[in-house]
C-alpha cells in the first residue's frame, strides 16, 4: 500500500472515531443544574402555593449557604448553575416542617427533586 493512500485511510478512521465518541472529546464543565418541586400537605396543586425557601448548604463543619432561591407560585424552583460536590438540601416554609437531605451533585448533572412538606403538628 502506498503512503498517500494509507494516510487518507487513517484520516477517515480518525474522523469516524471522533464522530462516534463525542462525549470523550468534550471536557466536563464542573457545573450542574438542579430543578425541583415542593408540594405542600393539605394544599391542592390548583391553589396558590405557599412560598418555600430552598438552600443548598455545605455539609458540616462548614454549613454556609452556597445557593439559595424561593419557590414560585406553583412550587417550582431552579438552580441553573451549581458547582459539583456534597450539599445539604434544606427546604422550609411557614407552618410546615423543614426538610433536609444530603445530596451529591456530580459535574454536568441535570436533575429534578420533588419534596412534600408536611404541616407542623
Amino acid at each position: 500500500m502506498n503512503a498517500p493512500r494509507l494516510a487518507g485511510s487513517l484520516g477517515a478512521c480518525a474522523i469516524i472515531i471522533g464522530l462516534a465518541t463525542p462525549g470523550v472529546l468534550q471536557a466536563q464543565s464542573g457545573r450542574a443544574t438542579l430543578n425541583g418541586w415542593v408540594m405542600f400537605e393539605g394544599v391542592a396543586y390548583v391553589d396558590q402555593q405557599p412560598k418555600a425557601t430552598v438552600e443548598l448548604r455545605h455539609p458540616a463543619p462548614d454549613t454556609t449557604v452556597a445557593y439559595s432561591t424561593k419557590t414560585d407560585e406553583h412550587g417550582f424552583y431552579h438552580f441553573p448553575s451549581i458547582s459539583l460536590g456534597e450539599f445539604v438540601l434544606h427546604i422550609w416554609a411557614p407552618h410546615f416542617r423543614e426538610y433536609r437531605a444530603e445530596v451529591y451533585i456530580p459535574s454536568d448533572f441535570a436533575g429534578n427533586w420533588a419534596t412534600l412538606l408536611k404541616k407542623r403538628d
